[in-house]
């Protein structure tokens, strides 16, 4: 498969059914916090894929490996056949199965330990949001700064946003956040949602990573305002607060740093830098006026 980022996967055709096997590029980690999530999210009636088979490490490969079941369909970034009413009945199906995930709790923030030795647990490095937050904020503005794709208006307007929402940082409880959630990776067969799949970025976080994801994907890939449905759908299980607007467009935006940071230490502007900045502009705009 060449949509793996995190994770090898290939695919397993039978005649029977289709698996996909993950392994892990790392020598020393273990796919096992992630298999017991997926039984978690399944037990919890989630329409994530099944675990066939998992082994923190295969003595052939010499790298942790996990088989799943296949989620029948394609992924909605590449259902343009299909209406508005029922891209949006999709999407707030999967905001329901979305509000379920990120109730999983998690001990702590960012990244999930794959260390061998945690086993089954869902762990992760830091202790509150904050520190999961701000671990590379002042080197992504310095070098997005130094890059030429933050003004210094920009900049000191980010510095205003930290300042005056600096409660949303305030948060000790971590739940499991996909990570990558966006609509290439919600799944439909027939018109109908079959279920959400690639957990190879999960994370601990507050509930708000997921949705400002989503929101800051928003438009990449169909032309369409899905954001309203995956949070009505959100909203029938978990209930959002009068500010979650706020909320999301605030870890919209910290997200959307790191990831520009990311991509222009890798390669050069693109349409995508210019969408990513597109919606910065439009959060701040929006956070501070």
């Amino acid at each position: 498969m060449t949509e793996g980022m995190s994770t090898c996967v290939y695919r397993i055709t039978t005649e029977s059914e289709t698996l996909y096997l993950r392994v892990l590029p790392e020598e020393d980690a273990s796919l096992v916090p992630e298999a017991a999530l997926h039984g978690e999210l399944r037990a919890r009636g989630i329409k994530a894929p099944a675990v066939i088979h998992v082994e923190p490490y295969n003595e052939t490969l010499q790298r942790s490996i996990m088989a799943t079941s296949e989620i029948k369909g394609q992924p909605l970034s590449q259902s343009t056949e299909l209406g508005r009413e029922k891209l949006e009945e999709i999407v707030r199906e999967a905001g329901r199965d979305l509000a379920m995930i990120n109730s999983v709790p998690v001990a702590g923030f960012g990244w999930i330990q794959r260390d061998p030795q945690v086993g089954h647990d869902l762990r992760a490095q830091w202790s509150g949001q904050r520190a999961f937050a701000l671990e590379y904020w002042d080197a992504d503005l310095a070098f997005l700064a130094q890059y030429g794709m933050l003004s210094q208006t920009e900049t000191a307007m980010l510095a205003q946003l930290l300042r005056r929402y600096d409660a949303y940082l305030n948060a000790e409880q971590g739940y499991i956040a996909h990570g990558d959630f966006d609509s290439t990776h919600i799944y439909q067969l027939g018109g109908h949602y079959s279920g959400i799949i690639d957990f190879g970025e999960i994370r601990g976080a507050h509930q708000w990573y997921d949705l400002a994801h989503f929101h800051l994907r928003e438009g990449e890939r169909l032309p369409l305002d899905l954001q309203t449905p995956l949070l009505q759908g959100y909203d029938s299980v978990k209930a959002l607060p009068a500010d979650y607007q706020q909320r999301i467009c605030f870890d919209s935006i910290l997200i959307n740093i790191r990831i520009l940071s990311r991509s222009l230490q890798k390669r050069p502007p693109s349409w995508y830098t210019q969408h990513q900045l597109e919606i910065l502009r439009r959060d701040l705009h929006f956070m501070l006026s």
